[in-house]
């Protein structure tokens, strides 16, 4: 398969959570009990049952509020120091496939838990005791093997989430940093396979 890539556009997310319902719908991953925290912002965190999460970024400016919406997941690293770190114990635990997707296999239960998720520096993969199995986004591997979008870019009715193969998601960002101007920017680089355009570099103190 082509190298391929999730390009998230946040100044077009309205944080409706259409992408979050349909990551839990595909993956049948069960619903979490919550509570209200004085926040829009639910749930709280990711979890091994919630791979994708809306964050709200409130920033106030010279007396003016503003919302951005940051959809967190895997940032599907190349090469991903979880996979270097799990190929030190037990090869096959972590694999980065030809997609771009970076996936954990059954045999990430032969690895202590706290060994995969030290190893993440976006602190993503979330461990379930239930299972012995630590989970993240896969970027639908099972969706995108047959030609399908991921479930998150199938819903969002915004624009704001698009997939394709990584140069077009690439050049895709490149041209709305150009449109926003300023100093918008791409997260977190190229060397990943989930790519975000903030608006603004005064984002990356929030993510």
């Amino acid at each position: 398969m082509d190298n391929m890539a999730i390009y998230i556009d946040i100044t077009k997310c309205t944080a409706c959570r259409a992408c979050q319902v349909a990551c839990k719908s595909w993956h049948q991953l069960k619903a979490e009990q919550t509570r209200n925290r004085g926040s829009h912002e639910n749930p709280p965190d990711l979890s091994a049952h919630t791979w994708n999460r809306i964050r709200y970024i409130e920033r106030v400016k010279e007396g003016h509020i503003s919302w951005k919406f940051f959809s967190d997941r895997c940032r599907h690293c190349d090469p991903p120091d979880c996979q270097f770190m799990a190929d030190t114990y037990l090869e096959g635990a972590v694999i980065k496939d030809s997609s771009g997707a970076v996936i954990f296999t059954e045999k990430i239960k032969g690895i202590d838990p706290n060994e995969i998720l030290s190893s993440c520096p976006y602190n993503i993969p979330r461990y379930d005791p239930e299972t012995n199995m630590v989970f993240k986004c896969n970027m639908c591997i099972d969706r995108i093997s047959y030609g399908l979008q991921p479930a998150c870019a199938k819903v969002c009715s915004t624009g704001a989430i698009s997939f394709g193969k990584k140069d077009d998601m690439l050049k895709l960002a490149s041209t709305r940093i150009n449109q926003i101007g300023g100093d918008a920017t791409l997260y977190p680089g190229e060397g990943y396979n989930t790519l975000w355009v903030l608006p603004d570099k005064e984002m990356l103190k929030h993510i």
